[in-house]
């Protein structure tokens, strides 16, 4: 046979090994899924660890070129050149060191806060209720509906139901999922594993451009070697203006807070800035924790502080994230929140930072491949 008999031979028989396996996994789905799904629980603290070390590699790449700077002005001053080992050792051990000090942050001194003031909140809105209503009366505001509608609901009975519900619809989401001790062990290997890719990555990269070279041949695997750099710098960028648009936010919402004279000023900058790096979610989550804590100051305060919230959220995305992430990114807005929606629907959480630069990656490509056909057909597209 000659080669193009051959090629069609080859596609011919991989057609048909497609084709039968399709219509075995059909007829038996239910074990498919179910092996898929042994298949994910068995490599979940890959995952996780995956998903931790790529969050993690963008501040540990920011503190490499940082140490690389001061190190370069150190050889030229002392004729010594500092180790590249040690340079990328020192940027790990700072970098899981800050980290854990946002974690700790967050979770001892923010969440306790936002707890106790959530099983409040009830007494908080009865003790500032006559305030409210007179404060309204003085506007010229008929008040009588709203009077009616607190007398015949218990705020605080409400507000305590829907804690209890809320509790018991957590404790049930977690037990179906998996158990708490299960989980912690999958994110104490999975943080394990991420330090390990993250001190061996320079090593691993090289293993893998080995490999590729070695099985493809010198124009797929500079093919490939291409979109993996791509990958990995659209991930890179993705993370890093995530980081730093939290960072800018929540020191926007410290100084304005401050300025007005809001409580707990710290605390909520803090939590927002934290929030902020879960893509569109974030913010409203920041929003809700700031009101329950302010609310039990003062209702007016809180008030104060929506629209606070509302002028620099848009500030910040017209202004400050488009420029810090939407330009590194290179991906129009509507396909940033479809991303992001088909993320959470399918992953939660880790679908949502893992899908929008993945989303990015196909855009740049797709579009280059676009430009390509139409320049090969002479046509020209405005």
């Amino acid at each position: 046979m000659d080669d193009k008999t051959k090629m069609y031979f080859r596609y011919g028989l991989l057609f048909v090994f497609i084709s039968i396996t399709m219509f075995a996994a059909f007829n038996n789905l239910g074990s498919v899924l179910a092996f898929f799904g042994w298949m994910i629980h068995i490599s979940m603290p890959l995952l996780i660890g995956g998903l931790i070390a790529l969050v993690l590699n963008a501040p540990m790449r920011g503190f490499q070129r940082l140490l690389n700077f001061l190190a370069a002005k150190l050889s030229r001053k002392t004729g010594k050149k500092i180790p590249a080992s040690l340079i990328d050792t020192t940027s790990l051990v700072l970098t899981l060191i800050c980290s854990a000090l946002v974690i700790y942050q967050v979770f001892d001194v923010v969440v306790p806060r936002i707890v106790n003031s959530l099983s409040g909140v009830g007494d908080a809105f009865l003790l500032y209720y006559p305030k409210l209503i007179a404060t309204l009366k003085g506007w010229g505001i008929n008040t009588s509906n709203i009077e009616h509608l607190i007398t015949t609901l218990n705020i605080s009975t409400l507000i305590n139901q829907m804690t209890e519900n809320m509790t018991t619809l957590v404790d049930t989401a977690f037990s179906a999922a998996s158990s708490v001790v299960s989980m912690a062990v999958n994110l104490f290997t999975g943080t394990i594993i991420a330090i390990y890719v993250l001190a061996g990555k320079k090593r691993l990269k090289r293993q893998c451009k080995k490999l590729v070279y070695a099985y493809a041949d010198r124009k797929k695997a500079d093919r490939i070697c291409e979109i993996a750099h791509l990958c990995s710098d659209t991930f890179f960028h993705f993370i890093s203006g995530q980081c730093l648009d939290a960072f800018i936010l929540g020191m926007m919402f410290f100084f304005v807070m401050s300025i007005f004279n809001m409580p707990y000023t710290a605390v909520i900058s803090l939590f927002i800035g934290f929030m902020a790096l879960i893509p569109y979610i974030g913010l409203l989550v920041g929003l809700l924790a700031g009101l329950l804590l302010i609310v039990m100051i003062s209702p007016m305060k809180a008030l104060g502080f929506v629209v606070i919230f509302l002028v620099l959220q848009q500030v910040d995305s017209h202004l400050i994230y488009p420029k810090v992430v939407g330009n590194s990114m290179g991906l129009p807005a509507i396909w940033t929140l479809l991303a992001a929606l088909m993320g959470n629907a399918l992953m939660g959480l880790p679908g949502m930072l893992i899908f929008i630069p993945l989303t990015s990656v196909l855009y740049t490509l797709l579009r280059e491949n676009a430009h390509i056909r139409l320049r090969q057909k002479g046509l020209k597209i405005k």
